[in-house]
Parts: C-alpha cells; structure tokens; sequence
C-alpha cells in the first residue's frame, strides 16, 4: 500500500467526517498517496478501535432530503501517543490538525502564546506535553534528518488560523529551540484555512442507523449534514495531493471566504441563539424552522450578505439559501444556550462589523433586534424571569452592567455599548442607540418572536420595527 503523505494531528468526529472525506475521495479518483495516518496526542485514543475495525469507519449525512452512508478507508492508520520521529518520513506531504482553539496555548483572543500553557513543556523540551511542543521536537527531529521543509495547516474553526499558528509555535520555539528558527523560517508553511461541516454528537439513535446501514456496530461512525467545505491557502512547503479534483478550494487568499461563513453562517447561528433563546425555543433547528424566526433570519443572512464582496467562485445568494437549509436540517438541533456561549468574543466580527454598514440604512432596525436580544439575553433572565445560563468571560461584567442599571433600559444599554466590542461608529449612533434602548424595554416583557410579528403586521410603533 502507497505510504500515507498526510498526517493528522487528534482525530476527533470533526476530521473523520471532514478532512477524511475529502481524502477518501481523492484516494477513489486514483490518487492512493492522499492516504492519512492520524496520531493521538490526547485522549479519547482511538488507535485500537481503528485496528479492530480493519481501518474502516462510515460517516452517515443526511439533511431533510437525503441519508448516504459513506465508507471511509482513507485513514491507514491510528497511531496512540506517538513519537515526535513521525514527521521523519520522507513521503510526508502535509500536516493537518484539529486542536481545539484551546490547542494553541495562546491567549485567548490574541496570536500571543501563554507562557503558562507551555510551562512543563518549555521545562522539559525534549517529554512535550501539549501539541505545539510535539510540532516543535518533530520539526527539530525532521531537520536532523536532512528531510525538506513541512506544511503545517491548522483545520480548527479559528479565524486565520495558520498565522496563529505560526504565531506561536514560532514563540515556543524561540524559547525551546531556538537554532530551529532560521530553518523553520525558511522551510515550513502555515497556511491558512476554512473548515464547515456540522457534524453533531452520535446518539445512541444515530449510532443504530449507521449500524444498520453498515451492517455492524460502528465505534468511529460519525454523523454529518451533506453539506462541506474546506478552503485553504496557496503556501504549501512541498507539493501535496491534488485535493482541488475533490471540490477543496486552494485559493490566494482566504480572508473572503472566512468573512462569508462568519457573517452569514455564523452570524445566523449567533443571531438565533439569543433571538431564539428569548423567544422561548430549544435549539437552532425548532428555531430557524418557526415560519416567523425563519423568515426574519432568510432577511438577516441577506443583509449579511450585502457587507460582503463576494469570494471568487461563490454565489452568496446561494450560500444564503444553503445557510438556511442547513439550520433547518431535522438531523441537527444544536441546543441555543449552547451556541449562545461565549458570544462576546464572537458579536464584533459577526454582527457588530455588519450593522455598522446599516446604520443609515431600513436594515438597521434588523441589527437593532439583533443586539437588543443579546444584551437581555445576558442579563441571565427573559421576558418571563425565567433563568439563562450566560456562559461567556465577560458573565462577570455583564452581571455589573445590569446591576448598575436597576431596571433602566437606557443605562442598561449604555452599559453595555462602553464595551470594547462596540468601538466604533455603532456607539456613536444616536438613532441606533435609541432604537436598542426602545427594543431593549420591549424585550423585558415581550419575546423577540411577538415583536418581530407585530412587526410583519405593521402594529408596532417605528422605533420597535425589526
């Protein structure tokens, strides 16, 4: 069997259902060398299950209108905490990995490393513990081994995700190694990507569909909506399979890309989270298939879509439409509270940035809602008294800013706009904030859903008009 030149780091449900597909494809189309070998730098350790399954697993999609089971053999092997010489093989092409932001050992919201994540590491270079000391001893070892440079692509769901990469690892090695620097410099790549499939966790109902279409019990089966894409930067090291012949887009550039999933997929999520929660539904599903939720939010992604240039070979009406369908997959119901967490690292670049292009604008109203919703949201409690869970870093601040205003809409959004995340001609709009303050006092006895209603009906005054 050809040797594999992909390898991945921490083979979660994301890879197998995502990078994996795509190789399997690749590997179908004639191309054997797009086989992956995964390590497991952490738990859960998957090797032996791989093993036992004869290196096969199935990834089952399905949405409103399809169920395929795929057969998945792309991965060869499964290696359990592995040694930093896997990156000695001379037929490697290409690193992936999917770490978690938390991965990184950075400070959050920052490109900069956190000298405590790396602490025991930067102690003992040599017994890494974390994923970037792994990468750094692998690249000492590949270095000592005469072999060329390396691509190291990051596929977590982080924005320009190959600079912080570099970023880091970069700062780690000036610490750990640093006669690795120039030859790092000089010879490794961090390319940037964009990674979207919703792949939700298997439940025991989803586990028993994939075992009865694969005709056995599956331990890696994975489910997923149809719907994927993977974009990533022209800066490979060396050449690597061909993965543009399987629908994986290699672009100059993935800033536009990244700002059209943030903005409309993401944004919608962000948007339904808190619009939704308030208005007293469970998940994104139940939510974006409400006739009134769903048609405010096909208006919100079209709004969304007018703060963009369109990326080179997409149709962002189109993206629109798919946004939609995919929020109204019945397979997928991701719980509201849960996309809801963490929202103030992820307002500014969704939502904030676009309503700025509105200001002036009918489609300020829609932004209005929007905020409005996440600022009672955060006050841990909706129309009703009824408890939120805020799960965010700025829980703290949030609770201060609704104590400080005892119940005054007004200071209550004052509050709130002296945040960082509000820098900018937002803040400094009178009629912007007037509207916040008016949606802000309605959404303390009503839920979004009635006021978006009224609206639709023409029965409410102009300031509360979505």
């Amino acid at each position: 069997m050809t040797s594999p030149t992909i390898l991945h780091l921490s083979p979660g449900a994301f890879h197998r259902a995502h990078q994996a597909v795509y190789a399997e494809a690749l590997i179908r189309a004639g191309h054997p060398e797009a086989g992956i070998r995964d390590i497991c730098l952490f738990p859960p350790l998957i090797g032996a299950a791989h093993a036992a399954q004869g290196g096969v697993y199935h990834v089952l999609l399905r949405d409103q209108t399809r169920e395929d089971l795929l057969r998945i053999t792309a991965i060869r092997e499964v290696l359990d905490r592995p040694h930093p010489d896997m990156l000695c093989d001379p037929a490697l092409r290409l690193v992936t990995m999917t770490l978690t932001e938390k991965g990184y050992c950075h400070v959050p919201g920052t490109d900069r490393l956190d000298p405590a994540a790396v602490a025991q590491d930067l102690a003992d270079p040599q017994h890494p513990r974390t994923a970037l000391g792994w990468l750094a001893l692998a690249l000492v070892r590949r270095r000592a081994a005469g072999l060329p440079g390396i691509t190291l692509a990051s596929c977590d769901n982080i924005p320009v995700n190959g600079r912080l990469l570099e970023a880091v690892l970069t700062a780690y090695v000036a610490e750990a190694f640093p006669d690795l620097l120039d030859w790092m410099a000089a010879n490794v790549t961090f390319p940037v990507s964009m990674v979207d499939r919703i792949v939700p966790r298997v439940d025991a109902a989803a586990a028993e569909s994939i075992a009865a279409l694969a005709g056995a019990p599956d331990a890696l089966g994975v489910v997923a909506e149809p719907f994927g894409q993977w974009v990533i930067e022209d800066r490979f090291a060396l050449p690597i399979p061909p993965l543009d012949k399987v629908g994986v887009q290699i672009v100059a550039d993935v800033a536009p890309y990244e700002r059209m999933k943030h903005r409309i997929l993401n944004g919608a999520q962000t948007a339904i989270a808190h619009l939704g929660a308030l208005s007293g539904f469970a998940t994104s599903f139940d939510a974006a298939s409400d006739p009134v939720m769903g048609a405010w939010l096909e208006r919100f992604c079209a709004a969304q879509a007018r703060t963009l240039a369109c990326p080179p070979g997409e149709d962002l009406a189109a993206y629109c439409r798919a946004t939609m369908e995919r929020l109204r997959n019945p397979h997928i119901r991701h719980p509201l509270t849960q996309i809801g967490t963490d929202s103030s690292f992820k307002l500014g670049q969704r939502i904030v940035e676009a309503a700025e292009h509105h200001l002036e604008g009918p489609e300020a109203r829609l932004y209005a809602l929007t905020i409005a919703a996440w600022m009672r949201y955060n006050t841990g409690r909706d129309a009703a008294g009824r408890p939120i869970p805020v799960e965010d870093p700025l829980a703290p601040v949030f609770r201060d800013i609704d104590l400080a205003a005892g119940g005054d809409p007004s200071a209550l959004v004052a509050g709130y706009l002296r945040l960082d995340l509000f820098e900018g001609p937002l803040r400094q709009n009178e009629l912007f904030r007037r509207r916040l303050v008016a949606l802000c006092a309605a959404l303390e006895t009503r839920k979004p859903r009635d006021i978006i209603l009224a609206s639709l009906n023409h029965a409410e005054a102009e300031e509360e008009l979505c």
